[in-house]
């Protein structure tokens, strides 16, 4: 009797820790997908920007830029 409904309030609350965190896992998963994601994208755009400050020097420097200082 009391020891029954004890076991089921257990089960009942070991299910609904075990199904938090499974889903937390999922979304733990995909926060770091997402993360690595934003983490490519600023790696190449910072190669862009680095890429185009170096060209804008070469050009400058190739035109004559520092002969006139």
């Amino acid at each position: 009797p009391m020891d029954e409904e004890w076991c089921r309030q257990v089960d009942r609350r070991l299910h609904a820790l075990e199904m938090r965190n499974a889903v937390d896992e999922v979304h733990r998963l995909a926060v770091e997908k997402r993360l690595g994601s934003i983490e490519d994208m600023l790696k190449w755009l910072v190669r862009l920007v680095f890429g185009a400050l170096l060209t804008a020097l070469i050009t400058y420097v190739l035109k004559g830029g520092f002969l006139a200082i």
